[in-house]
């Protein structure tokens, strides 16, 4: 679950009685949720810089071919490491932040602070007589992860205008055949641009921001869970939808599967059919 409330943001799971692993385990298990979200930001750049590289043959050689090929996968590799250690080092479970959001974990999910495991933390500290100071270490780990999240953002809109404009070139001097899938690819490719940016950069940059400026985003928690729910199922779909071939290859697929089970079930039928015409001719009239 994530939550943010104040000046704080926090990403946590509930320890029920029954569970496996402890509190202490459990954080872990928070920790590798969200280094995997870290991976993700710079599975989009890979994707972005890669289909660039296949439309554009020079950049391709150059950047994307032989032994850099691999720095493809190594990138949200390293992205996920880096993101488990900001949130290790900097975004931890510590007494003060219990106490901050002892109160809201309680009304939230009706569990004591002791019963979660979480990471988080609050970007602003309150002494007695009511000042606020900056929590430094709040800071420097909130900068690393937007210098990650900015970085995937600019090589999606960069690498996808770069692609926009490749493909605007092809359409005008390639086939009638070979411009209407130029086109399918284009469509499709604004949508591929699209549907990160809404699912997964919007929402994250609302968490961090929010909190950033001392504002409560309870409203927007659960969307940005379902967001990033939402995003592996719907993001090949521009794809099956828009590329014909892709699109009537899934149809098929379809109509092969309702044909098999209606050919089964008229199967089912005709058996039944004659199962009853042989008891019939076997009963005594």
């Amino acid at each position: 679950i994530a939550h943010s409330v104040g000046c704080a943001f926090i990403t946590f799971r509930i320890n029920h009685p029954d569970a496996l692993l402890d509190s202490e385990h459990s954080s872990w298990v928070v920790l590798i949720y969200t280094a995997i979200f870290g991976a993700s930001m710079a599975v989009f750049a890979a994707h972005f810089v890669y289909r660039f590289g296949s439309i554009e043959v020079g950049f391709g050689k150059k950047f994307t071919s032989g032994w850099k090929f691999s720095l493809l996968f190594l990138f949200p590799m390293f992205y996920s490491f880096w993101w488990a250690a900001v949130v290790r080092i900097w975004f931890w479970k510590n007494p003060d932040m219990d106490e901050y959001t002892r109160d809201v974990i309680n009304r939230t999910v009706g569990q004591p602070i002791e019963n979660i495991s979480y990471i988080g933390t609050k970007f602003y500290n309150f002494g007695e007589n009511g000042t606020m100071s900056f929590n430094i270490p709040a800071w420097i780990g909130v900068c690393q992860m937007w210098f990650m999240v900015g970085t995937s953002i600019i090589c999606v809109f960069g690498f996808g205008t770069l692609c926009y404009l490749r493909l605007s070139t092809t359409l005008s001097i390639v086939s009638s055949a070979a411009n209407n899938l130029q086109k399918q690819l284009f469509y499709s490719l604004v949508l591929q641009t699209l549907i990160p940016l809404v699912l997964m950069h919007f929402p994250i940059t609302i968490f961090f921001l929010c909190p950033m400026f001392n504002l409560d985003t309870d409203f927007a928690t659960a969307f940005i869970l379902i967001t990033i729910t939402l995003y592996p199922a719907v993001d090949p779909l521009p794809s099956f939808l828009i590329i014909k071939s892709y699109r009537e290859a899934v149809f098929d697929v379809f109509r092969a599967v309702l044909c098999l089970k209606n050919g089964n079930s008229q199967g089912a039928v005709g058996h039944s059919m004659v199962s009853m015409k042989s008891v019939n001719l076997r009963s005594p009239s």
